[in-house]
C-alpha cells in the first residue's frame, strides 16, 4: 500500500512544484510592491513554503528509491508482437492533473490547502483502486512514450503496458523489467536485431 501511496503522489510532485514556485513569486512581488508590509524573511521562513519544499523532497526521494528497487527485479527479453501508442490518450488525462496549478489554490491560505487535500484523497481512490500509476507526469517526463504491448511467453500471449524513452515497433526485441506494477519499463532495446525496425 505504502509503494501505491508513493506513485499516487508523486504523479503531481510537477503540480506542486509549479504550485510552490508559484508561491514564491508571489511572495517576491508582494516584497517589491508593498515593501512595508512583507519582507523577504516571509518567503524564507513561511512555514507553509517550507512544509511543501519537504514534501515534494520526501516524495521525490521516496520515489527514486522505488524505481530503483524495482529495476532491481529481473530482466526478461521479449519480441513485441503488436505495438499500439497510448501516450496521447493518456497525455491528455495528465492535463487535468496540472489544471489544478492553474486554478487559484494557494498552497498558503489554510482553507484552499485543506480543499486540495481533500480533492486528492478522492482522486487517490480512483487512481490507486485502478491502478493507474502508468499516468504519473514525473516518470514521463523521462521515458516519453506508452506504448500497450502484446508479447508471447510459454505459447500464452500477454498484454502489459511499457513506459519507454524511444519508438517501438512490431518485431522489436527488447528487454523489460519484471515489473512490480502493473505496467513496466523498457530496460534496453536490441539495436542490432532491430535495426530494419528503424
Amino acid at each position: 500500500m505504502l509503494r501505491k501511496l508513493v506513485m499516487y503522489l508523486s504523479a503531481f510532485l510537477p503540480m506542486f512544484l509549479i504550485m510552490w514556485i508559484k508561491e514564491i513569486l508571489l511572495g517576491i512581488r508582494n516584497v517589491f510592491d508593498k515593501p512595508w508590509k512583507y519582507s523577504w524573511e516571509s518567503i524564507y521562513f513561511n512555514p507553509y513554503l517550507i512544509g511543501e519544499f519537504i514534501v515534494i523532497f520526501l516524495v521525490g526521494t521516496a520515489l527514486y528509491f522505488l524505481l530503483k528497487r524495482n529495476q532491481r527485479t529481473s530482466v526478461y527479453t521479449i519480441t513485441l508482437k503488436t505495438v499500439k501508442n497510448r501516450s496521447a490518450e493518456y497525455y491528455l488525462a495528465y492535463y487535468s492533473l496540472f489544471i489544478l496549478a492553474l486554478i487559484e489554490f494557494s498552497l498558503t491560505d489554510p482553507v484552499d490547502l485543506v480543499v486540495l487535500i481533500l480533492l486528492l484523497i478522492v482522486l487517490g481512490i480512483v487512481y490507486i483502486k485502478n491502478d493507474l500509476f502508468f499516468m504519473n507526469p514525473t516518470i514521463n517526463i523521462f521515458q516519453s512514450y506508452i506504448y500497450e504491448i502484446e508479447y508471447e511467453t510459454n505459447q500464452v500471449t500477454i498484454t502489459k503496458l511499457i513506459i519507454s524513452p524511444v519508438k517501438l515497433f512490431e518485431g522489436n526485441v527488447i528487454d523489460i523489467d519484471i515489473s512490480e506494477f502493473e505496467f513496466t519499463f523498457l530496460r534496453r532495446k536490441h539495436e542490432r536485431r532491430n535495426s530494419r525496425y528503424n
